[in-house]
Order: C-alpha cells, then sequence, then structure tokens
C-alpha cells in the first residue's frame, strides 16, 4: 500500500453527479478527493450527453440545409457531408470539456485519483490499477495501490449500457452506445437500433439525418413511459425522415452473414421470425449498475433486484457514513442534471446536516423538435385519481414556428383541478429543452393559473404558445383564473 491520506469526503465518480458534489464540498470546507478509473466528465461528457448532443446538431444543421428552398438555398439537395469531420469535432468539444473540467476541480482544491476504487469498510477506500494523482499537467504516480481514509464516502459511479441477452449479442458488429461515441465513431450504411426510450431515438434521428437506412426495432413503443402523444409525433416525424420503425417488436437472435449481421425479429405473439440484414446493431435498451463490483464482499450495502444501491432520504446507505447520488441509486432518474442536484443534496447533509429537498427535475430529448418535460403528466395524475384540468397550445399559428418551418409541435399544460397550480407540463417544439427551465421553476414554486397568466410572453417566441395552452385550459378545460 503505498499512501494513506485522510479526507473529509471520497467521492467515486468524476461524472456530473461526483463533479458537482466535489465542487460543492469544496465550497463548504470539505477536504475532498474524487477517484476516477476513466476518464474526468464521466458518461455524459465522454459517450453521452455532449458528444450525441454534437452530433446531433451536426445533423440538425444538415436536415435544415436540404430543406433551404424557402430561404432561398439553392443547390442544397447536393451538400457535402463528412462524417469524420463531424467526428473530429465532437472530440474536441468532448477533449476542451474535459480539460476545463478537470482544472476547474483543481482549483477549487479537488484531489483527483484516477484508479479502480474499491470500498472496504466505512471510511475506507482502496485505489487499485496503478493509480496516479492528476493535476492537469503532472501525474503522480501512486504505485500498486493508494489507501484512502475519509470520514464519508459518496458513490457516483453511474451505469454502463447493457446488451439485449440474445444469442449473438457478442458478434462484433453488434454494440452499445460507447462504442458509436468513441474515437472515430461508426458510420453504418444499414443500421439497426434496438430501444425505443431516449438513447434510441437520438441516434435514429442521427443517423437517419444523415442518410442511414435506419430501422428501430421496439420492444413496446417509441416513448411509452410518456404521454402517448410525444411518441406518436416522434414516429411521424422519424418516419418522415426515411427510418423504419418495428413497435411492439423483439430481437430474438443476431447471425454474421458476410461481415453483416442478420437481425431476427418476432413481433407480438406472431410465431414466425423475420429477419433484416444490416451493417451494424446499437443496442439501446438500457443500461445496468455495477454496484456490486464497488466493494468488498464483507461491506456490501443494500441493493435492489437490479443491483442498484438503496439509499434514504438523505443519500445515505444502511451503512452510515457511506452515500450515493445519480444514476446508481435505486428508483432514480438516470439524468445528468439529476445525479448534480442529488449529489449536490448529498454533501450539503454531509457538511451541515440538513435534510435535502430534490425540487422538480426535468427530462429532455435533443430531436428536432426537440422535446422536454417536467412534473406530472395527465396520464399520471389519472393513475394516482388526482383531478387535473389540462391546457394544450399548438403551434400553427405561432409565427416562429412557421417561419422556422416546424412541420407540428404542441405545448400541454398539467394543473391541478382544485388548487389550479401547475403540476407539470410537456414541451414538443424547436426550444423546448431552454423553455422547460420555466415550467420546472414555475412547479417548484408551485405557481397557479392566475400567477402564470401575469406573465408578459414577448413576441415572436416558442413560449409565446404558453399562454395559448393556458387559455385553452380555461375555455375548454373550465379552468378559473
Amino acid at each position: 500500500m503505498a499512501k494513506l491520506e485522510a479526507f473529509d469526503l471520497a467521492i467515486i465518480g468524476a461524472g456530473p453527479g461526483g463533479a458537482e458534489g466535489a465542487l460543492k464540498a469544496a465550497s463548504l470546507g470539505l477536504r475532498v478527493c474524487v477517484i476516477e478509473k476513466a476518464d474526468v466528465g464521466g458518461t455524459c461528457l465522454n459517450r453521452g450527453c455532449i458528444p450525441t448532443k454534437t452530433l446531433l446538431h451536426g445533423a440538425s444543421l444538415l436536415n435544415e440545409a436540404k430543406h433551404g428552398e424557402c430561404y432561398g438555398l439553392s443547390g442544397a439537395e447536393n451538400i457535402g457531408f463528412d462524417f469524420t469531420a463531424l467526428n473530429a469535432w465532437k472530440n474536441k468539444v468532448v477533449e476542451t470539456l474535459r480539460t476545463g473540467q478537470t482544472a476547474g476541480l483543481k482549483k477549487a482544491g479537488v484531489t483527483l485519483v484516477r484508479g479502480t476504487a474499491l470500498i472496504e469498510g466505512a471510511g475506507s477506500v482502496t485505489v487499485s490499477g496503478s493509480p496516479v494523482i492528476l493535476d492537469g499537467k503532472q501525474e503522480e504516480p501512486l504505485g500498486d495501490s493508494y489507501r484512502i481514509e475519509a470520514k464519508n464516502i459518496l458513490i457516483a459511479a453511474g451505469t454502463v449500457p447493457e446488451k439485449v441477452p440474445v444469442e449473438g449479442n457478442d458478434l462484433p458488429n453488434v454494440h452499445t452506445s460507447d462504442a458509436f461515441l468513441e474515437g472515430a465513431g461508426l458510420f453504418p450504411k444499414r443500421l439497426a437500433i434496438i430501444g425505443g426510450g431516449v438513447i434510441a431515438v437520438e441516434f435514429a434521428y442521427i443517423y437517419a439525418a444523415l442518410g442511414c437506412e435506419v430501422t428501430l426495432i421496439v420492444r413496446r413503443t417509441v416513448f411509452a413511459d410518456m404521454e402517448r402523444e410525444i411518441g406518436q409525433n416522434t414516429m411521424l416525424l422519424l418516419k418522415k425522415k426515411g427510418a423504419a420503425i418495428n413497435t411492439l417488436t423483439k430481437p430474438v437472435r443476431f447471425a454474421e452473414e458476410g461481415g453483416a449481421v442478420r437481425v431476427f425479429t418476432r413481433t407480438g405473439d406472431e410465431a414466425e421470425e423475420k429477419s433484416l440484414l444490416v451493417d451494424a446493431v446499437l443496442m439501446a435498451a438500457g443500461r445496468k449498475s455495477l454496484a456490486k463490483n464497488l466493494f468488498s464482499a464483507d461491506c456490501l450495502p443494500e441493493l435492489d433486484e437490479k443491483g442498484y444501491i438503496k439509499v434514504d432520504k438523505n443519500f445515505e446507505t444502511n451503512i452510515k457514513g457511506i452515500y450515493a447520488a445519480g444514476d446508481i441509486i435505486s428508483g432514480g432518474i438516470q439524468l445528468a442534471h439529476a445525479a448534480s442536484a442529488e449529489a449536490e443534496a448529498a454533501v450539503e447533509y454531509i457538511a451541515t446536516g440538513k435534510t435535502p429537498h430534490i425540487a422538480a427535475i426535468p427530462s429532455c430529448v435533443y430531436t428536432t423538435p426537440e422535446i422536454a418535460l417536467v412534473g406530472m403528466t395527465e396520464d399520471a395524475a389519472k393513475k394516482q385519481n388526482i383531478p387535473v384540468i389540462c391546457g394544450k397550445g399548438v403551434f400553427g399559428a405561432n409565427g416562429k414556428a412557421f417561419l422556422e418551418n416546424q412541420e407540428r409541435g404542441f405545448i400541454k399544460l398539467v394543473f391541478s383541478a382544485d388548487k389550479q397550480i401547475l403540476l407539470g407540463a410537456q414541451f414538443f417544439c424547436n426550444r423546448a429543452t431552454d423553455i422547460i427551465a420555466w415550467a420546472a421553476q414555475c412547479v417548484t414554486s408551485g405557481l397557479n393559473a392566475a400567477q402564470i397568466k401575469e406573465a408578459v410572453l414577448p413576441h415572436p417566441t416558442y413560449c409565446e404558445t404558453i399562454h395559448a395552452a393556458l387559455h385553452d385550459a380555461v375555455t375548454r378545460g373550465g379552468l378559473k383564473i
């Protein structure tokens, strides 16, 4: 054992949760270290949010240019495209942000250790794999292993992509999202995507917009956990971009065929199998926890049936002094900003004893148009027998949407029927991922319809359709203001 150092807090994972938790801890005067086995930034920065949004932006620019005749663009139908150049820009974006985040942690006084962490017990972590201390420019070797003592431990290690357990899922051309986003990336001419959630849909949009032949294979339907209208509109727009969508379908097996992959599927209760030949398969049907690997055999906290860590309202496990936040916790929302908020809340409890409160957390999808939602949906309210009044504003009469040639879109607001408080909102329009911040603030603050009506919204903007949705809740839904 090379060294033994004492910290107030040791954080495992340098993704959004670990990094923001470390900065919060440093601001509260705690001596903190962060242990990361790969790169600072975690999945979000290196293999998730940032690289996918970079590719999505490139795909959106290409798609807009190809349909730019109404703006006076000529010859756009023959516009060139270089996937290698787009990937190079994606890698530059990731590297620049990672360098800046590493420098920010060091500037805050956070000790960064690269290596594989193993929690030996409350207050004790061993780092193996030839660990080093990073300071942005130099790497200080720590021998074969490095022992850390910490008054508290926060696990923010995230999750990893999961492959559907079918025959042939280990073939060379069957990949997870990591392979599509690392290095030069992958650009198959024919692509099958397994899954119907955010990751699957965003990749479907990217590759369809860039000219690939995309087939989406979905066990239920696209965005099955969102309101039906969002999934239906998304499927219509994806099909218009050339993607094929097979709902109620599951993969049965994969087989190698002349350097390509034969995907065998079965739909519903049909006994007959169907197949398609593709150059690559993207497994985007979920992620899994590797929490068990973080603990020695005699120091394992309570896990749920899927291996996620159970925590209490303070994000503490059943082992005193060991906390967890982000994707790795049981019942959590697997979003970068949720991980950051949870880690900051856990750190504040560690430092001050104040029980944390997590506000409404928005969810975003970065397709065109964008999708964003926060709080309660109408369907969720019905399942919980909560009386609600809803209002919907569509973009047919919105000047900004028309001049930007947005084909379809809506804003839906969900109010409680008794107090007329905004319980939730769903946006299906350009700029949705920005406008959702307004709704998140309203839901968090418990604003009612009358208070929302007071705000003057700028014109021409997408957000002015909020008032159209409110007007619909009054005239059609019977909301009283």
